[in-house]
């Protein structure tokens, strides 16, 4: 094989793997937490979606009061596949990469494998779980996100203008809402991974998406949230993680 030959397939087998991403590249142990971010909010399982109105807010101002940087009054949602096991992996490395987790003794990290051991391994053969977290860089829209998110349904009621659609058009509606009340700005809605007694994603199907309602605050109108995940991305050793 010729230099410029090795050179080519090198350079192939270098963009195939950044195109896998670090899930598909090594072990998630192993993740940086720039690797983690990316798969929790910019990967086949999440994806980030925001609005924005066209009023600026200064970001800062020093100390002749000039501006040193603007932004427009924002909202923003991440939506993951908290189901997909790579996102709990993710979120699980991420903390241990909190905690020091590779500088501790070995006995302290087999404890901390065993506290996560129920979140890693939890099923989700009859269920689809996407969480959604939200902010905006307005702290009074802030603010009414979370009052919207966590106190607009009655216990055991779901979001109306919430939907999963299949890859075969079907509409299908959440079976719960699980919101936290208790500062974290995120939810989950719950949706069945069977639909008319089918598996949601069958061979050859592109994939699905889901939707919801964001309120409007302040001047950011109501949007419709739409996020797709596509199938062939979300394929982790010959299966479709979701």
């Amino acid at each position: 094989m010729g230099v410029t030959l090795r050179f080519l397939v090198a350079v192939a087998l270098v963009t195939a793997s950044a195109a896998q991403g670090p899930w598909a590249a090594k072990d998630w142990k192993q993740w940086s937490g720039d690797e983690c971010k990316k798969i929790l909010e910019d990967s086949p399982w999440a994806h980030r979606w925001s609005r924005s109105n066209n009023k600026v807010i200064v970001l800062a101002t020093d100390r002749s009061g000039s501006q040193e940087g603007t932004d427009l009054e924002a909202i923003y949602y991440v939506v993951q596949l908290r189901s997909a096991r790579p996102i709990r992996e993710a979120v699980v490395r991420q903390a241990w990469i909190a905690n020091r987790y590779d500088k501790m003794e070995p006995k302290k990290q087999e404890a901390m494998q065993k506290e996560v051991e129920g979140f890693l391994n939890r099923n989700y053969d009859d269920v689809i779980a996407v969480h959604v977290s939200y902010r905006s860089n307005v702290r009074e829209y802030n603010r009414d996100l979370a009052i919207f998110w966590q106190t607009h349904w009655p216990e055991g009621s779901v979001p109306q203008q919430a939907f999963l659609t299949g890859p075969k058009g079907q509409k299908v509606t959440p079976i719960r809402l699980i919101s936290s009340t208790v500062g974290a700005q995120e939810f989950e809605l719950i949706f069945p991974r069977v639909v008319e007694g089918e598996p949601l994603l069958e061979p050859g199907d592109k994939g699905f998406a889901v939707e919801f309602v964001s309120p409007a605050v302040g001047q950011v109108d109501s949007s419709r949230v739409f996020v797709e995940f596509k199938a062939d991305k979300m394929v982790l050793n010959g299966k479709i993680a979701y």
